[in-house]
């Protein structure tokens, strides 16, 4: 599924952060990676400037690697482009084949000169390429133990295009070992119905409203993690009532997590709020790493 990885380096640790990420999904699905600066077109001795330094952080992936227990000679290459860093990017990514983008989504470098928050949204915006965002520094413990991914979110909202999310979350669990954590938010009914004439339910029709909300959701989720369970995975249900940023943001950071993923679009069949929204709320808010996929159609 992920053959090649592209991860964009500007010279800074900020954007460097990602390499451990790259490496773990590199030596699971036997991947090429590819690492990629962007030099401004003037002054030439930029481009020199960052092959050098691609040249030192390829030896370092190299060596990284073997500790993740890849293959003997996975590729590792090394490119510098020129131009402005999110087209440059975005051309690399279509052209290259690449079947998966890990960069940094936060920070500005004080040694180099991207903006990585500005970047990686500009990418995330226009690729339809994978982008797995990393958001901060592994801690070091998770690092030595060598498994990063563990536990993963899967926000679902009823809908098939949302669902285009769950091949991958189901790769990376299987490779991985990770358990899987099939999520859904719904809105609680609150006995207010709009039309003509304002109208209010008992309290008693208002639970049974909510009840039915919840075992539907419930429902759904069985229905999704069924084939999961027959192939011998571990897979989690979890349906929560409130704003589905917020719950799926709070569930996340409570229940130790290691990464959500998230499709970029979609449309709800039980509470009806545009997925690619609930998206970008989690994308700018919580730092955990987030696997984003843009849905097609």
């Amino acid at each position: 599924m992920y053959e090649r990885i592209m991860v964009p380096l500007d010279g800074s640790n900020a954007a460097e952060m990602v390499l451990p990420y790259a490496e773990e999904i590199a030596t699971r699905f036997n991947s090429e990676i590819a690492l990629v600066s962007v030099a401004e077109p003037t002054p030439a001795e930029s481009d020199h400037l960052f092959r050098a330094y691609l040249k030192t952080i390829q030896e370092k992936v190299r060596t990284e690697l073997a500790d993740w227990g890849a293959r003997p000679g996975t590729s590792v290459t090394i490119e510098v482009l020129v131009g402005k860093p999110a087209d440059e990017i975005l051309s690399y990514a279509a052209d290259k084949n690449v079947s998966l983008v890990v960069m940094a989504s936060r920070g500005t470098s004080g040694e180099g000169p991207w903006l990585l928050g500005n970047i990686a949204a500009k990418v995330l915006r226009a690729t339809t390429k994978p982008v797995l965002l990393i958001r901060k520094e592994a801690p070091a413990e998770v690092l030595q133990r060598k498994g990063l991914t563990r536990r993963i979110l899967v926000p679902l909202d009823g809908s098939k295009v949302a669902e285009q999310i769950v091949p991958h979350a189901e790769e990376v669990a299987k490779l991985m070992g990770a358990e899987l954590i099939l999520f859904q938010a719904y809105e609680s009914f609150l006995g207010v119905i709009s039309g003509e004439a304002m109208a209010t339910m008992s309290a008693e029709e208002i639970k049974e409203v909510n009840k039915h909300r919840e075992e539907a959701a419930k429902d759904y989720l069985k229905t999704i993690s069924g084939p999961f369970r027959e192939m011998g995975l571990t897979v989690s249900e979890v349906v929560v009532s409130g704003d589905p940023a917020d719950v799926i943001l709070s569930y996340a950071e409570s229940s130790a997590v290691d990464i959500i993923t998230m499709s970029t679009h979609g449309l709800s069949g039980i509470k009806r709020w545009v997925f690619g929204s609930v998206t970008d709320k989690v994308l700018h808010s919580g730092d955990m790493p987030i696997l984003v996929v843009r849905a097609a159609g």
